[in-house]
C-alpha cells in the first residue's frame, strides 16, 4: 500500500482514466445531442460494440484510420434503423433502443465466433501510439499524466468544443434544443421536427461507433464479446449527471475513466485478502452513486421519449 503515496501511482492512474474515458467522451457526446432533440437512445451500447467489432476487423486490412471511420459508420447504420423505426414510424424508442442493444452484442458475438475457430488466432492490431507535445510531455507529472494520449483520445478531446458549438452556437443547435422541449412550437416556427430528430440520431450512432472503435483501436488492440462492459448504459448515467453538458459530459467521463483506472491499479498493489472483485467494482459503485445524486437535480428535455407525429 505504500505505493499509493507514489506520484508514479497516480500518474498512471491519470493517464489511464484518460485513456479509458476516451470511448465514454465520445459516445455521451453523441447522445446528449440526440437526447437535447426528444430521442432517448439506449441502443447506445449496441453502437458502441458494432462500432468496435467493425473497425478492429477494417483495421487490420487496412489502416487505423480506416478502421475508425468505418466504426463509426457501422454504429450510424445501426441509428439509421432506430431513426426509421422511431422517428419515421412511431416505434417505441425504449423498446427499439433495447432490441437495438440486444442485435449489436448478439450479432457482434456471432460474427465473432463464426471468424474465430476454437483455438484459432484472433485478429488483432497495435493500438494507437502516444502523442507526446514536444516539451510539455516532459514536464513531471503533469505531462506524463495529461499531455501524453493517443491520438484518439486528443480526437475526443478535441470534439467536445466542437459540439459544445454546435449545440450552443448554431441555428442546428437551437433547432435541437426546441425539438427536444416543446416540438409543436418548433414545427409551428418552420422546424423540420423529424429532420433534426434524424440528424440528431445518426451523429448520436456516428459518435458512438466512434467510441466503440477507440476500445478496440486504442485500448486493447483485439475484439471481445461484450467488450463495452456495459458502457453505453455508463454514457447514459454520465448524461444524467452533467445535465446534458458537453463540458460536463467530458468531466463526467474522466471520473469514471479515472475510477476504473484506480480500481485496476489498486488490484497490483492491494494484499490478497481484498477480494480482485470489490476492487472492479469500484467504478459502478461510482456510477450509481453519481445516478443518484445526478437524477435529483436533472432537468432532462420535455419531450425526452416522445414521439412526434406531425399534424397532416
Amino acid at each position: 500500500m505504500s505505493k499509493l503515496g507514489e506520484i508514479t501511482f497516480w500518474t498512471a492512474t491519470i493517464s489511464g482514466g484518460l485513456r479509458l474515458a476516451t470511448p465514454l467522451v465520445l459516445a455521451s457526446l453523441g447522445e446528449t445531442i440526440s437526447q437535447r432533440a426528444g430521442v432517448l437512445n439506449i441502443g447506445l451500447e449496441g453502437f458502441m460494440i458494432t462500432g468496435a467489432l467493425t473497425s478492429l476487423y477494417v483495421a487490420v486490412e487496412t489502416s487505423l484510420v480506416v478502421g475508425l471511420l468505418a466504426g463509426a459508420l457501422a454504429g450510424a447504420g445501426l441509428a439509421l434503423l432506430m431513426t426509421a423505426l422511431c422517428v419515421r414510424l412511431n416505434a417505441n424508442q425504449v423498446v427499439v433502443g433495447f432490441g437495438i442493444t440486444i442485435l449489436g452484442i448478439g450479432l457482434t458475438g456471432y460474427i465473432f465466433r463464426l471468424t474465430t475457430p476454437l483455438g484459432g488466432e484472433r485478429r488483432q492490431i497495435d493500438i494507437a501510439e502516444e502523442i507526446r507535445i514536444p516539451g510539455l510531455s516532459d514536464i513531471p507529472f503533469v505531462g506524463e499524466a495529461f499531455l501524453s494520449n493517443s491520438a484518439i483520445t486528443w480526437l475526443a478531446i478535441g470534439i467536445v468544443p466542437v459540439v459544445w458549438w454546435l449545440a450552443q452556437r448554431t441555428v442546428f443547435g437551437l433547432e435541437v434544443r426546441s425539438v427536444g422541449e416543446d416540438p409543436d412550437a418548433a414545427y409551428a416556427r418552420g422546424v423540420n421536427v423529424l429532420r433534426v430528430r434524424s440528424v440528431a440520431t445518426l451523429i448520436s450512432g456516428f459518435l458512438g461507433g466512434l467510441g466503440g472503435a477507440a476500445i478496440t483501436t486504442a485500448m486493447v488492440g483485439v475484439f471481445e464479446p461484450a467488450i463495452t462492459a456495459g458502457r453505453g448504459f455508463i454514457a447514459l448515467i454520465v448524461i444524467i449527471m452533467v445535465r446534458w453538458s458537453a463540458w460536463g459530459v467530458a468531466v463526467g467521463s474522466f471520473i469514471f475513466g479515472f475510477s476504473e483506472a484506480l480500481g485496476t491499479n489498486l488490484r497490483n498493489i492491494v494484499s490478497d485478502e481484498v477480494p480482485t472483485e470489490a476492487l472492479a467494482a469500484i467504478p459502478f459503485l461510482v456510477a450509481l452513486i453519481i445516478l443518484v445524486v445526478g437524477a435529483r437535480r436533472a432537468r432532462m428535455p420535455k419531450s425526452l421519449g416522445f414521439n412526434y407525429i406531425p399534424d397532416r
